[in-house]
């Protein structure tokens, strides 16, 4: 609310050359004659004169502003990719060829889901900036591993053996990875964690059915990677429904002892 001085002033009476008489002031009103003004309406009226400017002051406009959310699209780049690579090593379909899912895998999968990652390091969100950044690395490394061109599986010639050990030594560190970033979502939701705990199952299974050689457990390893999609297509969409975009509104569910924010 503006001040009876400023009042006084946008109505063209010239308070600065106006006999006031006697003055008093305090901590937050001073006395002009007959009239009281708040301390700091009053010096807000006068800093025009007192800068030596004709304007008066304006109020600076707030340069924080609102940044997006990057989780659900780290959520929908890695859960499409875990999900098509999944069904293939399911064998779903007789399908297990992936070579038309490279694309997928070097350019959605990893690329995108580099990219969320780094747009959590501008948020501050280091758990997630790790964890989507590391697996980004990870489908481009995938698909760079099935690419012709690379030489990767080539290299080894007839040696099936050995290739199968050093894609599990690949699987293994992946693995490791995988259970320490799960031990990091004992307070989050039940989302997240299922996610991690299928996807370290998932890798697990593929690790040992590298060593032994048994598509029968890397087909199981392809089923619990299709539950860890699952997982990550609900997290996504907790993230992005809100009252306002769907009919269909829920919060995710919090494991126990979940900070309460």
């Amino acid at each position: 609310m503006s001040s009876s001085l400023e009042i006084e002033k946008s109505q063209g009476v010239d308070v600065s050359i106006r006999s006031v008489g006697e003055v008093f002031y305090n901590k937050d009103y001073v006395t002009l004659g007959d009239t009281t003004y708040k301390r700091s309406d009053l010096i807000a009226a006068l800093r025009p004169e007192i800068d030596g400017s004709d304007a008066y002051p304006t109020r600076e406009r707030s340069t924080v502003r609102k940044l997006a959310n990057p989780v659900p699209l780290g959520l929908a780049s890695f859960s499409l990719s875990c999900l098509t690579l999944s069904l293939v090593n399911a064998n779903v379909r007789g399908v297990t060829n992936v070579k038309l899912l490279i694309s997928c895998f070097m350019f959605f999968g990893g690329a995108i889901e580099l990219f969320a990652g780094l747009l959590c390091f501008v948020t501050g969100d280091t758990y997630a900036m790790t964890v989507f950044s590391s697996f980004g690395g990870f489908w481009i490394s995938w698909g760079c591993i099935n690419t012709d061109q690379f030489h990767s599986i080539s290299a080894y010639g007839d040696d099936t053996t050995m290739l199968n050990n050093i894609i599990g030594f690949f699987l293994a560190g992946w693995t490791v990875f995988t259970f320490l970033m799960l031990m990091c979502t004992l307070k989050s939701t039940w989302g997240l964690f299922l996610l991690l705990t299928f996807l370290d199952l998932t890798f697990l299974l593929l690790c040992i059915g590298c060593f032994i050689d048994n598509n029968n457990v890397k087909m199981a390893g392809g089923y619990f990677g299709i539950l860890s999609s699952c997982c990550g297509w609900y997290s996504l969409y907790c993230c992005v429904v809100t009252e306002d975009n769907s009919y269909f509104h829920f919060k995710p569910t919090m494991m126990p002892n979940a900070p309460v924010v």
